[in-house]
């Protein structure tokens, strides 16, 4: 972000708007095809995940490190030869259609044809080393190696905005920008390809893949590519039915707090980034580990967005009016407020879908999606129709919350153990969605202090919750079971886990 807001300016200024305005298509384009892996990523993380733990059960913490390389490669080694295969079709696809893109996009920004059709066939290139390195990204993910990830995703990112302005005293032109930004990604492989070869030794020789089955990867995939496809669907459906019912500013009152609010997915899209892996590898050898895991998730993600929820209600009128003036603000607040509430709900929901995929049942979430989508396009519609922005707002909230709700009902069907965690972590997300709803319906200093009121005595609970069971300190627990043979040798008393040593006997009490 800090990249973004230094070089940003610098490019408008030098290649103009119209170069910028293209240039941010071609960015919003890469994004988007990045969709198209079949959804091999995050299934790769689970798969793998699922069999590091089924080596270590085999073998109470020993494992023969050449073998559970080769087990963890063959499934790997396919199914990343199979991502770069898909990109490099998307990528071949995207340059035979640079000609009519770049025609397309001349006709909105008036930048030259021939530039931003070199421009797309640069960019075709980057596609399979995105879906190459987000394959090789799975691997160390499913590892837990997230500090090296973490570290590359942040080079990569930073060259992303950076690079381009290298290359502005030689040249303003959007085909060395776009060069530069693929020097990067390139580099962001490069260092993927060491983390993940290093981890897996086999990853890169076929001739040791063996003969592994790879239905359940496939199996796996093709529901989490519903997933993927279904969910932008739900996300982003309001802006399009909304402008078809409203006029395009009072969109804006709408999508300005949206995409505030959203941002704010980043907090609990980490810890599931992070959970994932780890539930993957214990749902079978230690079942009682995913009650542990969503009570510590659960609370935490709880504890966080109650003090969200709580500072929009104190200050985001005032944050709203010095940002954008009194009028957006007296027109956004209550969109804001309603949004809040969806987006507590929807940050609460995201450790049970992570569960709930962790062991496996991706259909799960893909075919509740599926079943949401009609219902709430209908009821979209309706509110929006009848209150514009805020309708919408109300239409999605009230999906994040039934969506929340379903998924804790499901879990412990598919998680035996997560039952009595998941009633409190659903109740007390009710209470506080009530408080919310409450004060949004009094209105004024009265409905805020209901409001606020009902926060505090969810928040307490909450908080006596983590600090009466220390909850958040048995996720370091399952994490020295779960390493790899080759990273952590059997006899080894003390653990080093990011930075701080973990007792083994402490580590393995309940």
């Amino acid at each position: 972000m800090a990249a973004a807001l230094l070089s940003i300016p610098w490019l408008i200024s030098a290649v103009g708007m119209e170069r910028f305005g293209a240039l941010t298509l071609i960015w919003a384009l890469l994004g988007y095809l990045g969709v198209l892996d079949l959804g091999l990523g995050r299934s790769l993380v689970q798969v793998v995940a699922d069999r590091i733990g089924h080596d270590a059960e085999h073998t109470n913490g020993s494992a023969n490190t050449a073998s559970s390389s080769a087990n963890t490669a063959g499934i790997a080694g396919p199914a990343i030869a199979l991502m770069g295969a898909i990109g490099l079709l998307t990528g071949g696809v995207v340059a035979l259609g640079a000609g009519l893109l770049a025609d397309r996009f001349q006709l909105e920004t008036g930048t030259s044809p021939d530039e931003i059709r070199l421009s797309l066939l640069v960019a075709a290139a980057i596609v399979p080393i995105a879906l190459i390195s987000a394959g090789l990204r799975g691997v160390l993910e499913a590892h837990q190696r997230f500090r090296p990830i973490s570290l590359v995703r942040m080079t990569v990112g930073v060259l992303n905005y950076l690079s381009p302005l290298c290359v502005l005293p030689f040249s303003q032109s959007l085909v060395p920008v776009i060069a530069a930004i693929a020097v990067g990604r390139f580099i962001g492989l490069v260092g993927y390809g060491i983390l993940a070869v290093g981890q897996v030794p086999d990853l890169l020789r076929p001739g040791r893949w063996g003969r592994p089955s790879l239905r359940g990867l496939f199996t796996m995939s093709a529901w989490m590519m519903l997933n993927n496809l279904v969910g932008p669907a739900m996300l982003y459906a309001d802006r399009f039915i909304l402008l078809s019912l409203v006029p395009a500013a009072m969109v804006a009152f709408y999508t300005t707090p949206f995409e505030l609010l959203s941002r704010l997915m980043v907090i609990p899209g980490a810890l599931s980034l992070a959970l994932f892996p780890l539930a993957s590898s214990l749902f079978r050898r230690d079942p009682p580990a995913l009650g542990r895991i969503l009570d510590a998730g659960g609370h935490l993600t709880l504890a966080v967005f109650l003090v969200m929820q709580a500072a929009t209600i104190v200050g985001g009128e005032t944050a709203l009016e010095l940002w954008l003036g009194p009028a957006f603000a007296a027109n956004s607040a209550s969109v804001l407020s309603i949004l809040m509430l969806g987006v507590f709900f929807n940050a609460t929901a995201y450790v049970p879908n992570t569960l709930i995929q962790s062991v496996g049942r991706v259909d799960v979430t893909a075919r509740l999606q599926m079943a949401e989508l009609p219902v709430y396009l209908g009821v979209l519609w309706l509110l929006a129709e009848r209150y514009g922005a805020t309708g919408a707002a109300v239409a999605w909230s009230l999906r994040t919350a039934v969506d929340c709700g379903l998924l804790l009902v499901l879990l412990p069907r598919l998680a035996p153990g997560t039952g009595a965690v998941a009633l409190t972590i659903g109740l007390r997300a009710l209470l506080a969605g009530a408080a919310g709803l409450a004060g949004l319906l009094v209105g004024g200093p009265v409905g805020a202090a209901i409001s606020l009121t009902g926060l505090l005595a969810v928040g307490l609970g909450v908080a006596g919750r983590l600090l009466r069971t220390r909850s958040w300190e048995k996720l370091a627990a399952p994490l020295r079971k779960t390493r790899p043979a080759a990273a952590l040798p059997a006899p080894m008393p003390t653990a080093i886990m990011n930075g701080r040593a973990i007792d083994g006997a402490a580590a393995d009490r309940p």
